[in-house]
């Protein structure tokens, strides 16, 4: 076990778990946030489901090619994954019936799903970070490990995430939901172990969480500055972009600020005097402003010509009007710089082979994938940093 997972940045879902499948920083695999940089608000929060946008070889591609037999059920950004055989992707547009369909289109192979629901019931992602999904996952995922017996399979289970954002990490909500998924880890475990006495678990999270008790809508400097231009709905008096000239990037804790013309140094300048005058102002609860060298040595944001973060009991909110800052109920927020040791993730692995109560430390999470990769017996030639020491 570790004694903590130092992530990436930003420490959100999506590149989080595409490092734990590759070994890299995000400015390599390509997976910057959870959602895909849509400055216009066109793309109704589209998010990086696709398999395809990663730029890397995944541990899914390394085991398949190796003749191993890989499932993955609601893993992120796991659409159309190369090398996995049986594949329930993570994917929804709407939180409605209709993403019923979009899934079973999804998974693979089709026939297959289908006779799955048949016996297990609906696959339903109306809710997807509720209790009850997690239950679902855990029922397919049982399935496919007793009638298929992957050789390498990859679940994701969301509600403890779901529970911390909605009432604050270590509220009572959350320590129940993590209870919950003790028992559904177990049923897992004991269904791997089933198959193969040899089987090796590994329980792995994306990232930690801090309290939060604030939004701060930061698009307003931006609009104030004129940097970014809005105009409201004479219909619906909603407002919505026009046009932008420097804007934010959503990463939880944290906002890349992007400029539409990244080379223009007088903008660049403009943009970094307003940023310096929100920092010193503690009203926007700024903790940080990291410049593009910085974020180059993170591996993050590449594009970004600058990455703000909130202080800890503060989120980003992009309201395009209203307040600067809504108090907000006691909930939680991840995606702030990974040198806080609140954002530390997990990792705890046992099975034949596997050292009994060792304490790996404090572990970069770009270690996890390689380490798999030696228990697994494949290559994963990207992932350059130093596999664990888990083995006895």
């Amino acid at each position: 076990y570790a004694d903590g997972v130092v992530g990436v940045t930003p420490t959100v879902t999506y590149p989080s778990h595409t490092t734990l499948m590759t070994g890299v920083w995000p400015a390599e695999h390509g997976i910057l946030s959870n959602t895909t940089f849509d400055p216009m608000h066109k793309n109704m929060g589209g998010w990086y489901w696709y398999a395809s946008q990663i730029k890397v070889p995944t541990l899914w591609e390394a085991a398949g090619k190796a003749g191993i037999v890989v499932a993955s059920v609601d893993w992120p950004v796991s659409v159309n994954a190369e090398g996995v055989t049986y594949l329930i992707p993570e994917y929804w547009r709407a939180y409605t019936e209709e993403d019923g369909p979009l899934v079973v289109a999804l998974s693979r192979p089709a026939d297959w799903f289908a006779e799955l629901e048949k016996k297990l019931g609906p696959y339903e992602e109306r809710s997807p970070g509720a209790l009850v999904s997690d239950e679902i996952r855990t029922r397919y995922s049982l399935e496919i490990l007793r009638a298929k017996k992957p050789g390498f399979m990859t679940i994701h289970l969301a509600s403890l995430d779901h529970a911390e954002h909605e009432t604050g990490p270590f509220s009572q909500h959350s320590n129940e939901t993590l209870e919950a998924l003790d028992k559904l880890v177990g049923q897992i475990e004991g269904a791997a172990l089933a198959n193969d006495p040899a089987a090796i678990i590994a329980v792995v999270s994306d990232h930690g969480f801090v309290r939060t008790d604030y939004r701060v809508n930061l698009l307003l400097p931006f609009i104030d500055a004129g940097l970014l231009q809005v105009e409201k709905s004479t219909v619906t008096k909603a407002a919505t972009v026009r046009s932008w000239d420097a804007t934010l990037w959503p990463a939880g804790g944290c906002a890349a600020v992007m400029l539409r013309e990244p080379d223009n140094a007088e903008l660049k300048a403009k943009v970094q005097v307003l940023l310096e005058k929100m920092k010193a102002d503690p009203q926007y609860a700024i903790a940080r402003i990291v410049t593009r060298p910085e974020l180059m040595k993170m591996g993050t944001f590449p594009d970004a010509a600058f990455l703000i973060e909130m202080k800890s009991d503060y989120q980003v909110g992009y309201a395009l009007g209203g307040k600067l800052v809504d108090d907000i109920p006691s909930t939680g927020m991840h995606g702030y710089l990974p040198d806080n040791p609140e954002l530390r993730a997990s990792f705890f692995i046992r099975g034949k082979g596997i050292a009994a109560g060792r304490n790996v430390g404090v572990i970069d999470m770009r270690q996890i994938a390689p380490t798999f990769a030696g228990l697994l017996g494949v290559e994963l030639p990207s992932a350059k940093e130093k596999a664990l020491n888990v083995k006895q």
